[in-house]
């Protein structure tokens, strides 16, 4: 799993410069070097032991009792995000009702900034910092909390949805910057993608003209075939909410038989 790891941090920065050709920009681009690559494989140590401190916060958007460590994971990629020089506002989203009809807070939404050069594109990403529930008995071979290896493979929840892939992202701009960050980037980072980005919507109209407004906005959630073989994912179908109501009869029918005389009694 470590050389996936390192694969997945490669894998990024080539995104970030397949995203610059796509764009076909006019201006010159610094591409990375063997020195950034060295980088990264230097510091394996210290991103494994990053991912591990992400792993460990057992941020269930699903939980309400758990909200709070959502909003801990928030803080925790805020500080992150700092440290690499950006600038970032933690969006208040207000509250969340719950089906019982308390009240509780949504965790705050990530806006976060890393301009270098005006003059380069933008590119955005997004990824989410919340997790499904997760538990031993669930049928886990590991503590889904605790970062494990096993097998050269590194186990726990979220390591490959998705704080593993925000984690990537992060990294790679730290070792492009050793050198020279190709674009400026955006971070729109949530925790509330598990049930359904409750707020987001709401969010992304109010900036979208603002915030939003970026050359090419790409999500971090990484597939693999492989821990050799990962998958540049270009595009995504958009997906479209229904709902079907069905009114049945008052009592059990044979079928074939009556049901249209049934149905209206």
């Amino acid at each position: 799993m470590r050389q996936f790891w390192k694969l997945l941090h490669f894998t990024v920065m080539t995104v970030l410069v397949f995203a610059i050709s796509f764009m076909s920009l006019t201006t010159a681009i610094s591409v990375p070097s063997d020195q950034i690559f060295q980088y990264i494989e230097e510091h394996q140590n210290e991103y494994v032991q990053r991912l591990k401190d992400w792993v460990a916060i057992e941020s269930n958007s699903n939980d309400p009792a758990e909200r709070h460590l959502v909003t801990n994971m928030m803080l925790l990629a805020e500080e992150r995000i700092r440290k690499l020089g950006g600038t970032v506002e933690m969006v208040d989203l207000g509250m969340h009702e719950l089906p019982n009809g308390n009240k509780i807070s949504l965790p705050p939404v990530i806006l976060a900034n890393i301009v270098k050069d005006q003059k380069k594109p933008m590119v955005c990403f997004y990824g989410h910092m919340d997790v499904q529930p997760a538990k031993i008995e669930d049928g886990w071979s590991t503590e889904p909390y605790i970062l494990t290896e096993k097998n050269s493979n590194l186990y726990g929840r979220g390591a490959s949805d998705d704080k593993g892939q925000v984690l990537a992202v992060l990294n790679a701009i730290e070792a492009l910057q050793k050198h020279e960050l190709p674009v400026n980037v955006k971070i729109l980072l949530e925790g509330m993608e598990e049930v359904g980005s409750i707020g987001l919507n709401m969010l992304v109209e109010q900036r979208n003209s603002t915030f939003f407004l970026t050359s090419i906005t790409l999500w971090s959630l990484t597939l693999h075939g492989s821990a050799t073989n990962l998958v540049l994912h270009m595009g995504q179908e958009e997906t479209a909410t229904s709902f079907l109501r069905v009114q049945c009869a008052k009592r059990d029918l044979h079928s074939g038989a009556l049901e249209e005389y049934y149905m209206k009694q």
